[in-house]
């Protein structure tokens, strides 16, 4: 576990080469370039706003606007999914790389992780824009509690990363990893209170979304942006132990098959 973290701290430079060439490469030849890190979680929002919204009217309870609701949960998402995603096929994708003996492997699935988070932070001035609206149209959206933020995101930083890095090392081992893995997101996306409130849950469900990992950062983030108040220290608790458990299975895992990796790309 610890390893792993002075690792990725010793090639601190490489990594953040790495994710700039990422951030390049991806919009290269693009007209719009940049903005797509805006219009994608924007229209994403457009999309489920309107489904789940209106279309479907899910039972909302008191959170108007509902759009406003719904982004504070549904960018960290796009995070989280996008790095997991990314990061578990980093190793094959670079099998060239990594069979170089100097070259750090663990860099790789860093760089997915820290490439979305950059497209989360150029997404949040939508955040802030749709909590201005609310804001505007007199909703008591918003407030001080989005000061805390950047301790939401560091506190989810080492889950995600664990994760990945995890992740990476059994897709390259096992290619049906990947397939596996994006159904699970989905099933952990509709069981992560992102676009229906926790409050909204039966009594005899609530329970079980709340041992969902994804939960009380979700909550957190919902508190600090939405409702615009400090988050409960159970919730912190929590998610500093999700977060220590994640990076310390994810990490113990990548670097037990660490050594195979090679030979299996």
């Amino acid at each position: 576990m610890l390893d792993t973290a002075v690792e990725l701290a010793r090639f601190r430079s490489l990594l953040a080469t790495l994710t700039a060439r990422e951030l390049k490469a991806r919009y290269r030849g693009s007209v719009l370039g940049f903005f797509w890190s805006l219009l994608n979680p924007l229209l994403l929002l457009a999309v489920y706003g309107f489904v789940f919204g209106y279309i479907l009217n899910p039972r909302l309870g008191d959170v108007e606007p509902y759009a406003v609701f719904l982004v504070t949960g549904l960018f960290p998402w796009i995070w989280f999914s996008g790095s997991l995603l990314e990061g578990a096929g980093s190793l094959l994708a670079n099998a060239g790389l990594i069979r170089k003996a100097a070259f750090p492997a663990e860099v790789l699935p860093a760089v997915s992780v820290a490439s979305h988070l950059v497209h989360f932070l150029l997404a949040l001035p939508i955040v802030a824009g749709a909590l201005v609206v609310g804001r505007y149209l007199g909703h008591p959206v918003g407030g001080w509690g989005a000061l805390l933020l950047p301790a939401v995101v560091l506190l989810q930083l080492p889950l995600v990363a664990g994760l990945a890095l995890g992740l990476a090392a059994l897709a390259a081992h096992f290619k049906d990893v990947r397939d596996i893995l994006s159904n699970l997101l989905t099933l952990l996306f509709f069981s992560t209170p992102i676009i229906y409130p926790l409050e909204a849950v039966p009594e005899w469900m609530r329970s079980a979304v709340r041992v969902n990992p994804l939960t009380p950062f979700t909550l957190a983030y919902q508190d600090t942006l939405f409702r615009g108040v400090v988050p409960e220290a159970s919730l912190w608790l929590q998610m500093a132990l999700v977060s220590l458990v994640g990076w310390a299975a994810g990490s113990w895992l990548f670097g037990r098959l660490k050594e195979t990796v090679v030979e299996a790309v």
